[in-house]
């Protein structure tokens, strides 16, 4: 965990500069789960934001998430790029695939910290809650160097 206040300042800057440059009506929220990267088995949590449609359907989702275990942290800054499949379900469930840019680094507490530029897909489920929040859940698998799965559940705080 060298650099690890340098990467989550780096991490929540890129969060905030996204959220500023979008419009309208921005959720914030916090997510965990569990990591598989090649045998890596890791507990992850991190902030999101999900800051509007790009397109109709089509959402921009960054996230951050810091992953520790197996002596190893892992720190991964997500550009999610989703589509919610709005005819396929109704409010207030909702369902979504995409994919994600990301930028991995790899710290283990024995050898060097690598860094990797990653692709992955996702699909997810969204449930919003009697006070406009929204609960989820999405399962994420790796294309190119990015872990092999990961399960997430998130909760949107304001």
């Amino acid at each position: 965990m060298k650099n690890t206040g340098r990467v989550f300042l780096i991490a929540l800057l890129v969060l905030t500069a996204t959220g500023a440059l979008a419009e309208g009506n921005n959720r914030y929220g916090v997510r965990a789960g569990y990591t598989d990267w090649d045998g890596l088995q890791q507990a992850h949590v991190g902030l999101t934001a999900y800051l509007g449609e790009l397109w109709p359907n089509i959402e921009f989702i960054p996230n951050v998430e810091f992953g520790f275990g197996d002596n190893t942290f892992i720190t991964t800054v997500n550009g999610d790029v989703v589509y919610f499949f709005t005819e396929m379900v109704s409010y207030p469930w909702g369902l979504y695939g995409g994919g994600s840019l990301s930028f991995n680094i790899v710290d283990p507490d024995v050898g060097d910290t690598q860094t990797d530029l990653g692709l992955s897909g996702l699909v997810g489920t969204t449930y919003t809650l009697a006070n406009r929040h929204k609960a989820m859940a999405e399962f994420r698998f790796g294309i190119l160097d990015s872990p092999t799965f990961k399960i997430t559940f998130g909760y949107t705080l304001f």
